[in-house]
C-alpha cells in the first residue's frame, strides 16, 4: 500500500514539474521547450491513468 502512495506522489511531482518547464519556456520565448513540457505532462497524465485504475481495482 505504501509503494501506490509513493508512486502516487512521484507522479504528481513529475505532473506539477510539467507544468513548471511549460511556463519557464512560455516566459522565456523557446517554442521546443513549451511543446517538449506540454508532451511530458501529457505523457504525465497518461500514466496516472492506470495508476489510479489499479489503486480502484484493489478496493
Amino acid at each position: 500500500m505504501k509503494k501506490f502512495y509513493f508512486e502516487l506522489i512521484g507522479l504528481i511531482c513529475f505532473f506539477i514539474s510539467g507544468l513548471l518547464f511549460i511556463a519557464a519556456g512560455i516566459r522565456s520565448g523557446d517554442y521546443l521547450s513549451t511543446i517538449g513540457s506540454i508532451i511530458w505532462t501529457f505523457a504525465c497524465v497518461l500514466w496516472l491513468i492506470p495508476v489510479l485504475s489499479r489503486k480502484n481495482s484493489q478496493n
